[in-house]
Parts: C-alpha cells; structure tokens; sequence
C-alpha cells in the first residue's frame, strides 16, 4: 500500500511553498489515516486528527530542519494526536500508546483473479480481529503500510525486538488459526495474503 522513498524537499516546506507541502499531504495522508482510524475506530475523526496534525507541520514549518525522519516524525504525530483526543474523551487512562486496548484493522478485498479465496480470507481477518492490540498495530503498520521495523520501533517508543516479537506473534497465530480450521499450507496462504496487502 505504501511507496517507499519519495522524494519530498523539506527546505522549500520551510520557505512556503504550497506545492510541495501538498506532495507531502498526498503522499502520506492515507497512511496515517488508516494508523488514525486504528487507534480511534472513527473515520471522521481519525481524517481531522490527520488534519491536524498537517496544520501543525505547517505553521511550525521553519522547525523541519530538525526533523531525521520525516515519516517517523509524522506518524508520531498522529499518534500523539490521536492519544489526546482520546484523553479528552474522558479516557483520562490513556496515556501513553501501550494503553490503547483495541485496535482496527482495515479489511483487505481480495481481487477476482486472486489465488486467495474468499473464505480463506474471512479466516485469515478473524484470526487478525482476535490479536491484542499492540500485536495488530505492529503488524499493520509492518505489513500494511510497510514501515520499516526501527520505524515503527520509533513511532510506538518501543524496542525492535518487541517489534520483531509482535509480528512473529501476529504469523504465528494467523498460521494456527489457518491450520485449525483445515490442514492447508498456512504459510502459503499467508504469503499470498501479505502479498495482497503490499499491493
């Protein structure tokens, strides 16, 4: 779903250049909606938390020099965005990431001419529903949106390792749950899956 590497000049941002702060907008909205939309479970929400948070980028444009990694940096964003939104929904528990306990996960279509049934995919998206939270973050923004473990390490203040731990956790269970139903080559169906989503 994501493209990786686009080449965005941040030094024109900083002068004002509308165009290519728009680059930036297409390029990474969806994104971070859908990482919105996942901790939020509200779509109108989840777009003006985005909103937002480009509001922020813009007026405190002069400060982007700053920024190491501009992708890093944006879903960070959100995240906080996100987190005091819920806060000011009375859920004055949530704190931090880690206390998020639900999490959305965008259902995935599979197309016509695709080798994964639809049945098999309605099993592999249970098996997803059914993963704690933090397992099903990790693993969208993974194998969703194709971030790159230290950057998701970053995003969610947490270690690679756990990073790493959370989505060998989300395999392991959706193979089980495959397995469980029927005896087929979980793995394959699995790659085929992921495969869909890179798409």
């Amino acid at each position: 779903m994501s493209q990786s590497g686009i080449n965005i000049n941040l030094q024109l941002i900083q002068q004002g250049n509308h165009l290519e702060f728009a680059r930036l907008m297409d390029f990474y909205s969806n994104d971070l909606f859908l990482f919105a939309k996942g901790i939020l479970y509200d779509s109108p929400v989840a777009e003006e938390t985005v909103s937002d948070v480009f509001i922020k980028v813009w007026e405190g444009r002069d400060k982007l020099d700053r920024v190491l990694n501009l992708k890093s940096y944006l879903y960070s964003a959100v995240r906080n965005q996100a987190i005091s939104y819920l806060r000011s929904q009375k859920n004055k528990d949530i704190v931090s990431i880690e206390d998020i306990t639900t999490y959305y996960f965008e259902p995935v279509d599979t197309p016509d001419e695709s080798e994964l049934k639809e049945e098999k995919l309605q099993q592999i998206l249970r098996a997803i529903d059914y993963l704690p939270a933090q397992t099903k973050m990790v693993f969208s923004l993974a194998k969703v949106q194709g971030l790159k473990y230290k950057e998701i390490a970053e995003i969610l203040d947490i270690k690679v390792k756990t990073v790493d731990y959370h989505v060998a956790s989300a395999i392991k269970k959706i193979c089980e749950a495959i397995e469980k139903e029927d005896k087929s080559d979980s793995q394959q169906i699995l790659k085929v899956f992921l495969g869909l989503l890179a798409t």
